[in-house]
């Protein structure tokens, strides 16, 4: 065992605190220790701090947060035996009364080390004020910190010192999982009058005690209850809704501490807490819920139900939320709008859970919540596009029953039908990815299947044909919902809608399906509702002209109208960053790599449902084959070509493949349908197969689609309306005079154009491919300079000072005998930015079909010798000479050349073309 380094000086240092409290702390000293101890660190080391730093913590005359956390550090390997062993004994009590939040949190701390033992809990529940301490800390704290900490300690303890379920007549699935724990720290709490009689007393608004808290932090513990009683109902429902001590209940007019909650403790006024009230009752709804399977063992009305589900409807809790989601007018406005959403999920939670119990509802209560749901969703493309969706009403719809929905169709009323794919909206993709991916699979470990029995309105396996049904009504009804969803998909200013997208894609794929066989679509007895169709009457369905309709979501993706367009979509290469401003710096969000990764998932599902499915099927091997390739090149797919040439050839190429693997790939799924006969209806009375108009061979020189995505969706762009007289003369008046500025001898453009910038790189990147190419016809455009000239300017010197003279008129001689102004005569050579090219072009082109380039040397010296005083820099960009695009041109083999074309027959033919002397001609064999 080691001693820390800084041991000796830190305990010196705190002894000398302790003697003299104005002394401040060290620190550095202090966080130097903290790091030093270890799991090996000497045994009295932890003890000897804890000792010091309880007797310093009364004394201490600052922030006591630097030793409190010393000493958690200090007896991190500390066991609850080992503090109850430090002398003199640890005060938890003194502790948690201690008006500081570090204090408290170090007593929490420590006492939590008790509930990794149940011998270790059954000491703490042996010390009646300590639990009544803990509870009563926990409560009252306005530190949240400390709270949850309280929380956590005491339910450390509960969990710990959990009794055999043997122990007790009634308890839950979750209480199995007992400790085996002998369940005194539970009997602490709930029948000691001390504790259990907080519980009440504190949260309680009609305790009007001298001291009593104010009623805002009363709410607050309240909540607090509230979280506790939904937990310890998970482990132990008999003690939170049966009667534990009569006198206290009675006190409170309540049957236990559930009902003082859930109806004696909040003030329904005080919208803050109807909500928190309404998330309770929700949160009950989790307790032993049945879902599609019925428990082995019964404790509440039927298997359909659940105790805390029989509670909220014999207080009438569960009928009051139902009627404020109906009819939401019983609610004030301000109310409604804190309540909305808390009702909406409490009904979302009840239709998941506990589908049974609620097709067991009066038809007219569930045609009312279908319609409320219809009419929400009844809005405008508009409101679907920005973000107004009616995110309640979805969740509540992907939570129904499904043989509900399909019931609904019957009457014409399915509520699924209105969720839009276009515009796209995340809240809609998520609710459809739900609904037509399935039910979860069940763990029936510990509970039997529904139908079992025959009588159920509902089980897994018409949940799940229920979800193929609607998967097809869907489709019917929007024949284009997959290209809707690969577009959405592909939109990257749209993060979470993109994302939604493929997650829709990969629940499709992964569906939860099963084929309407006899077994599933027997009907209910004494009872015609919710039969789902047969499948021979779902072929009516078939996107195709009547036929095979797949029985899996991973063949439903492999036929038409998925398979032409979600295949290639998957195969395509992701986005890359090129597409963002900056290579992807603007990308803040990592949006390119989160939806790679995301589509590179929904491949890998396709190819592992193909591999487990396809492998028996004649043609496959070559299929999987190739998606196992693609999966095995990672969410990037093939590295990227150098060139932007060679990498679009090869993204083509990889599309063509795509689509004969597709072409292959339906060949395959036809033959592997009739040999496996998936469905038996198909080919009877000469019915086409689904696809049969996708036919490869019917166009087999067609080609792939490779035009760019659109990055955003179709948008109608606003147009302006027309200028009123008063505002086109304005527009006329600065239009003027913005020509008349840049067509002026002193406008500059600021873009370099000449000849040795345009090689640059960097100059390259923005090369303007529709202007910036010379042309033949270009030397006769007007051209302007990149800076302006300061030769030959209409200039006052006397404005300027005479050193600057010389400069800006390059001809100044003082000595001259117009005080020295030299009159300036047309230079050769020379062009100005402001001038037209018109002439000096003529002048140019016979020099260069007289070959006078010695000429030009020549005049350029003579020029030289004139004083022609021009920067190199200056000198080139006054010089604007083509020479660029003939050199270009010329090193590449002479591809095309207009002035050789209309020079080429000066040899041949002589000066006038085609030596017809100007008549014509026609005497030549041209072509």
């Amino acid at each position: 065992m080691a001693v820390p380094s800084s041991y000796d000086e830190v305990k010196a240092h705190l002894q000398d605190v302790l003697v003299d409290p104005s002394t401040p702390l060290d620190i550095s000293l202090i966080d130097k220790l903290k790091l030093e101890l270890t799991e090996t660190t000497d045994r009295r080391v932890p003890g000897t701090l804890l000792t010091l730093i309880s007797q310093l913590l009364p004394v201490l005359q600052e922030d006591p947060t630097p030793i409190t956390t010393l000493a958690i550090k200090a007896t991190t390997y500390f066991s609850f035996t080992d503090i109850r062993s430090v002398e003199p004994p640890i005060d938890f009590i003194a502790g948690f009364k201690a008006p500081s939040p570090p204090v408290n949190l170090l007593a929490l701390t420590l006492l939590g080390k008790a509930g990794g033992i149940p011998s270790d809990a059954a000491i703490v529940a042996g010390d009646p004020e300590l639990v009544a301490s803990l509870v009563e800390l926990w409560l009252t704290t306005t530190s949240t910190a400390v709270a949850q900490a309280a929380f956590d300690a005491l339910w450390a303890l509960l969990e710990i010192d959990l009794a055999s379920p043997l122990e007790s007549e009634t308890h839950t699935h979750e209480a199995e999982d007992s400790t085996g724990g002998q369940g005194l720290f539970w009997r602490r709490v709930f029948t000691d009058k001390n504790v259990y009689g907080r519980l009440f007393s504190l949260c309680s608004l009609t305790d009007n005690e001298p001291d009593a808290r104010p009623q805002r932090e009363k709410t607050v513990s309240q909540g607090r209850l509230m979280g506790f009683i939904v937990k310890a109902g998970h482990l132990r429902w008999d003690l939170i809704s049966s009667s534990q001590i009569p006198e206290i209940e009675a006190k409170y007019d309540t049957s236990s501490i559930l009902h003082f909650a859930a109806c004696r403790m909040v003030d329904k006024t005080d919208f803050l807490m109807h909500m928190s009230l309404l998330n309770f009752f929700r949160d009950l709804l989790e307790i032993e819920a049945p879902g599609l399977r019925a428990r082995v063992y019964v404790q509440s009305v039927s298997t359909f139900s659940s105790p805390a589900l029989d509670f909220l409807i014999s207080h009438g809790l569960h009928g009051s939320v139902l009627e404020l989601y109906l009819d939401e007018t019983k609610l004030d406005i301000v109310d409604l709008q804190y309540t909305r959403g808390p009702i909406m999920a409490y009904i979302a939670q009840y239709a998941e859970l506990y589908p049974n119990h609620l097709l067991q509802n009066p038809s007219s209560l569930l045609d009312k919540i279908v319609s409320r749901i219809s009419e929400s969703l009844a809005i405008s493309s508009a409101q679907w596009a920005h973000g107004q969706a009616p995110a309640g009403q979805l969740v509540i719809l992907a939570s129904l029953p499904r043989v509900l929905l399909v019931e609904a169709a019957k009457h014409g009323v399915n509520p699924l039908m209105a969720v839009p794919t276009s515009p796209p909206c995340r809240e809609a993709l998520d609710a459809l990815a739900k609904i037509l991916h399935g039910p979860r699979k069940l763990d029936l470990s510990d509970s039997m299947e529904l139908n079992t029995s025959g009588h159920t309105p509902t089980d897994w396996h018409k949940e799940a044909a229920a979800a193929r049904v609607l998967y097809f009504m869907y489709l019917n009804d929007h024949p284009n919902f997959w290209t809707d969803i690969v577009a959405a998909a592909d939109i990257l200013a749209m993060k979470d809608v993109s994302l939604a997208a493929i997650s829709f894609m990969k629940a499709v794929i992964t569906a939860n399906w099963q084929v309407l066989s006899g077994e599933v679509i027997s009907p209910v007895p004494a009872s015609s509702r919710y039969q789902l169709p047969s499948e021979e009457a779902l072929g009516t369905l078939s996107p195709a002209a009547q036929g095979l309709l797949p029985s899996s979501g991973g063949w439903a993706v492999l036929t038409p109208p998925a398979l032409t367009i979600l295949l290639p979509y998957l195969f395509k290469p992701p986005r890359s960053y090129a597409e963002f401003v900056a290579g992807g710096a603007g990308d803040t969000q990592n949006i390119v790599w989160k939806v790679a990764t995301a589509k590179y998932e929904v491949l890998v599902a396709l190819y592992n449902h193909l591999k487990e499915t396809g492998g028996q099927v004649t043609g496959f091997e070559d299929i999987v084959r190739t998606l196992r390739q693609r999966v095995s090149e990672g969410p990037w797919g093939p590295v990227a070509q150098n060139t932007a040439r060679v990498a679009t050839i090869g993204k083509r190429r990889d599309m063509h493949t795509v689509y004969m693997l597709i072409s292959k790939l339906w060949t395959s799924i036809c033959s592997a349908v009739r040999l496996a006969n998936m469905s038996r209806f198909g080919a009877k009375k000469g019915r086409k197969l689904p696809g049969a108009e996708f036919s490869w061979e019917a166009d087999p020189g067609g080609e792939a689609d490779t035009a760019p995505t659109p990055l955003f969706p179709r948008y109608n762009i606003p147009r302006a309306r027309l200028l009123n007289p008063r505002e086109q003369k304005q527009v006329d008046h600065y239009r003027a005079l913005r020509d008349r500025f840049h067509d002026g001898p002193y406008y500059s453009v600021l873009q370099s154009t000449s000849g040795t910038a345009r090689k640059d790189e960097a100059t390259r990147a923005h090369f303007d491919p529709f202007h910036g190419m010379p042309t033949y016809s270009g030397k006769y455009q007007k051209q302007k300079r990149d800076r302006p000239e300061l030769k030959g300017r209409p200039y006052v010197m006397k404005f300027f000072p005479r050193q600057l003279w010389k400069t800006i008129q390059p001809n100044f001689n003082p000595s001259a005998a117009m005080d020295g102004y030299v009159p300036l005569g047309p230079r050769i050579g020379v062009k100005r930015g402001f001038e037209d090219e018109e002439d000096e072009h003529d002048v140019e082109e016979t020099k260069r079909r007289k070959g006078v380039d010695e000429d030009e040397d020549v005049e350029r010296e003579e020029r030289e010798e004139e004083g022609d005083i021009l920067d190199p820099d200056e000198d080139q960009e006054e010089e604007i000479v083509d020479n660029d695009f003939e050199d270009d041109e010329d090193e590449m083999g002479g591809d095309y050349n207009a002035e050789q074309y209309f020079d080429a027959g000066d040899d041949e033919y002589g000066d006038d073309g085609f030596a017809d002397g100007g008549g014509g001609g026609g005497d030549e064999d041209t072509y």
